[in-house]
């Protein structure tokens, strides 16, 4: 095995260790409604076909890596990692894989929430993206791109209209006044919270 094999092998390795660990940690969380349960396993079905199809793509048609390309794919990653580590800590007991909204359930605001109303999508999308990206497997990222981004944006929508119904104007407020997936510019946010 060349040298671009290891280091697919490793990082396609590591990522799994994480996303298995990531899943099964134990945090506290609090239970409460669940919307859209399917979706859970359908993300895991299609991030399991993503890793399998992007290592598939490599071992069988392209065997080296395109270096810059493999480097931006690792440093997305990791943005991905420590953006969503940000959220589930900032969130806390209320954080969890499912839409779930708790009877005692509390808006946050604070962190990385007071810039992204939704930073765990962004980086489940950035991790998505960015694990065929650094295996250079272009068919995978396509691939990724139009299946899980699109079921991600479905299911942000669902937990959209839950935490409207649950929080109402001031969820209406928080969306005037911080962005989906990106922050809103500065002069944006500013006229939005003087209105």
């Amino acid at each position: 095995m060349n040298s671009s094999t290891w280091f697919v092998l490793l990082f396609l390795a590591a990522v799994n260790l994480q996303r298995v660990r990531e899943t099964f940690q134990k945090r506290g969380t609090l239970p409460g409604e669940q919307r859209m349960q399917w979706s859970f396993r359908a993300f895991f079905i299609l991030h399991t076909l993503i890793m399998l199809a992007a290592l598939t793509e490599f071992l069988l048609w392209r065997k080296t890596l395109i270096v810059a390309w493999a480097a931006t794919g690792v440093g997305l990653y990791l943005v991905s990692v420590v953006v969503r580590n940000v959220a589930i800590r900032t969130l806390g007991r209320y954080w969890s894989l499912h839409v779930e909204i708790r009877d005692q359930h509390q808006l946050v605001r604070t962190g990385i929430y007071n810039w992204v109303r939704h930073p765990a999508y962004l980086a489940i999308m950035l991790e998505v993206l960015s694990i065929p990206l650094t295996v250079n497997a272009w068919w995978t990222t396509l691939f990724a791109a139009v299946s899980y981004v699109p079921l991600l944006m479905l299911r942000l929508r669902v937990e959209e209209r839950a935490l409207v119904e649950k929080f109402g104007g001031d969820y209406r407020r928080y969306q005037a006044e911080v962005g989906v997936l990106l922050p809103k510019w500065p002069l944006t946010r500013n006229q939005s919270t003087d209105s």
